[in-house]
């Protein structure tokens, strides 16, 4: 076999073998734009259940903290079907004002007995051992409106959303991170695989 002939095969072979490797999409190809708009028209104004349920982690019980991952993907999916439920699509601005940002969103979600309880709580990221610290932060907390049938009086009275937003440049998109919550000295931590979100 000639030399050319067998490093062309070698190469197939490692084509072949090789998995693909995934990661968190930073930047939207044309082609990516036009499915997560595509796919957020379809969800219609099913579209937050179905984003919130997707690129959740976290604790499964009533109470424990959990959060979401907040990319440009779903959030192009989010403004599509939300928009395409009200008979409109998206202008360029406010697609423009979603491709062109450089963080990711991470939503986490607590629990507390008092108002603005959640605003010393801090987040960061671990990635290959390295601490990353957010861009900014900031939380907001709402009424938590038991539903039908439980105790409307002890704990919890509050949830709070904590949104931080970790600059694309610090992290690796296809890469493990350890999500890190601190509240009142204590941490609660997640392990999610950005590679698991587009």
């Amino acid at each position: 076999m000639k030399t050319g002939v067998r490093i062309m095969v070698c190469l197939l072979l490692c084509c072949w073998y090789s998995p693909s490797v995934e990661a968190l999409l930073i930047t939207l190809s044309p082609q990516e734009l036009e499915d997560a708009l595509k796919q957020g028209r379809e969800k219609g104004d099913r579209v937050i259940e179905y984003i919130n349920r997707r690129y959740a982690f976290g604790g499964k019980d009533r109470f424990a903290e959990n959060g979401i991952i907040r990319t440009k993907w779903s959030k192009v999916m989010v403004l599509a079907g939300l928009l395409a439920a009200r008979g409109r699509a998206p202008s360029e601005e406010e697609l423009n004002t979603v491709l062109a940002s450089t963080d990711l969103q991470i939503d986490l979600h607590a629990f507390g007995g008092r108002m603005d309880f959640a605003n010393s709580y801090t987040t960061c990221l671990v990635q290959s051992g390295k601490r990353i610290d957010p861009e900014k932060i900031a939380a907001n907390d709402v009424v938590y409106l038991a539903g039908e049938g439980l105790a409307v009086s002890g704990f919890p009275r509050y949830r709070a959303t904590i949104r931080s937003y970790f600059s694309f440049d610090k992290i690796n998109p296809a890469e493990t991170a350890e999500i890190i919550l601190t509240k009142d000295g204590k941490q609660v931590s997640f392990k999610v695989n950005f590679a698991d979100y587009k």
